[in-house]
């Protein structure tokens, strides 16, 4: 299986066909956008093979492999930037796109029209000023149902597609938060919250959240959780001395969050890692990616793993797709 990494950059999305041995991105004469754009978000879908949208400071663009290129998509946040982007696992014409300030936009027509959705969350904050949209999940179990997570203004969730928002933050230590994994069936599920003040979960469907202590971390900054995509519980978690320190790790727990032990990734990781990139088309590969633009690659689901030879400056994001042939 050929296979596309990507990676969303502060200098553009750039590709690997070659599992991250070497990267390039398209050159700017044909490419679609500026070399130096802002990209802070890359998604592709399984039913639709080739293609990538990209969030950036200059809108939402679409990359297609018979093209080679990224083309522009209208819509209202071409001021804004486009921090995160999510497309249903049913159907790809379903995007959803969160900004800074933390506001959702969602096309149910793959991008031809675009509505702003009533988040109601708050657009300034201490510390970074700025709220941010950090990460945007589709409810695993009930796909009307959509997860989002705000620096800094806590956990929300739609239950009818968006159009309606309702704040999930009672027992979080910070609302400082950045990812969500689920894990159960529903009725008995629990999610995990990664926030800067560590790890948290709910077994309420976030009615409310109680921290969880990770002693094998010596920091409480919690960036991205993922989990390992095969059934087997795995999950992974990336903390950091600071969101843009000089040191950084990778936890990992072989039973949904009960205990956890530090990941062999090879030192020094320069900074927090920012991303976890997964794919159910093969749970052994898996790519992280460090602000600081290290990454990483495992091919045997985690077990370990090889530092690539390119850097890309700051990366926000990594993940990888099949190719078409």
């Amino acid at each position: 299986m050929k296979v596309t990494a990507f990676a969303a950059t502060m200098q553009a999305v750039w590709f690997s066909h070659d599992l991250g041995e070497t990267w390039n991105r398209p050159k700017t004469p044909s490419g679609g956008f500026y070399n130096e754009a802002r990209c802070w978000s890359v998604v592709s879908h399984p039913q639709r093979p080739g293609e990538f949208l990209a969030g950036t400071d200059q809108g939402l663009y679409r990359w297609l492999h018979e093209t080679q290129c990224w083309n522009y998509i209208p819509s209202p946040m071409d001021d804004l930037h486009i921090q995160q982007l999510a497309r249903s696992p049913d159907d790809p014409s379903f995007i959803v796109c969160g900004t800074r300030p933390g506001e959702i936009f969602k096309s149910e027509d793959d991008g031809i029209t675009w509505q702003r959705c009533n988040l109601d969350a708050a657009t300034e904050c201490w510390f970074i000023n700025t709220t941010r949209v950090t990460s945007i999940q589709f409810d695993p179990d009930d796909r009307d149902t959509i997860w989002i997570t705000i620096e800094i203004d806590g956990v929300f969730r739609s239950k009818d597609r968006g159009e309606t928002w309702e704040s999930l933050s009672a027992g979080l230590r910070d609302v400082d938060t950045h990812n969500l994994v689920f894990f159960g069936q529903p009725g008995e599920r629990t999610i995990f919250c990664a926030t800067e003040a560590g790890l948290h979960k709910s077994t309420n469907e976030g009615q409310t959240w109680e921290f969880c202590p990770t002693p094998e971390s010596p920091w409480p900054y919690l960036r991205c959780l993922e989990t390992k995509k095969d059934g087997s519980g795995i999950m992974f978690a990336s903390v950091g001395q600071l969101p843009s320190g000089d040191v950084g790790m990778l936890l990992r727990s072989m039973d949904k969050g009960e205990t956890w032990e530090k990941s062999p990734v090879p030192e020094p990781i320069n900074s927090t890692i920012w991303w976890i990139g997964t794919n159910p088309v093969d749970p052994n590969l898996i790519f992280l990616c460090t602000i600081f633009g290290q990454i990483f690659r495992s091919q045997d689901g985690g077990e370990s793993w090889i530092k690539m030879k390119r850097e890309l400056g700051e990366v926000r994001m990594i993940g990888w797709a099949p190719t078409p042939e």
